[in-house]
């Protein structure tokens, strides 16, 4: 599988709202509560480890969850520059790592995720990355107003991106 992402960064972002059925909050990470959902991706507790270590604990976490519950639906990671991410400014965030639980897609949560974040931090340069074979995740992207900048790969052990120059 390719290493290769395309990166975007917000433009004019369009306002997207949530459905009456979600509510949302952002979390702050603590070294014994780095994340309120279950592990999806391999490794994970291993990654926001390295997150919370590398970033001093400045990532956030926006949850979507069914309201009057604790069923999360959607998260999306918002996370500051490290050394990884050598195209980003000091000042600038990167969305990343986003998930919609199977059941809660087609719910525009991504979208709503999307659209806060970047109101939410609209003073910031928001970049968000998407692995080139993602296509939902890109339709999404362009549709908000985020504007495609460069494509990036993965080269390193330590999965530094590096641009790519076309």
């Amino acid at each position: 599988m390719s290493n290769r992402f395309h990166f975007y960064k917000n433009d004019s972002v369009k306002e997207v709202l949530l459905n009456k059925e979600f509510e949302f909050f952002y979390h702050k990470p603590t070294l014994l509560r780095m994340k309120l959902h279950k592990g999806i991706y391999k490794r994970s507790n291993w990654l926001y480890l390295f997150w919370y270590l590398f970033t001093f604990g400045a990532y956030r976490i926006l949850y979507i969850k069914v309201k009057n519950t604790h069923e999360i639906a959607h998260f999306s990671n918002i996370i500051p520059r490290f050394f990884k991410y050598n195209f980003m400014n000091n000042s600038d965030l990167q969305i990343a790592h986003c998930f919609t639980y199977k059941k809660y897609r087609g719910k525009r949560l991504y979208s709503f995720a999307l659209s806060e974040i970047n109101n939410r931090f609209k003073e910031r340069i928001i970049w968000i990355g998407s692995h080139n074979s993602n296509i939902d995740s890109i339709k999404v992207i362009e549709k908000l107003g985020f504007k495609k900048i460069f494509d990036v790969e993965k080269r390193t052990a330590l999965g530094i991106y590096c641009r790519i120059d076309e």
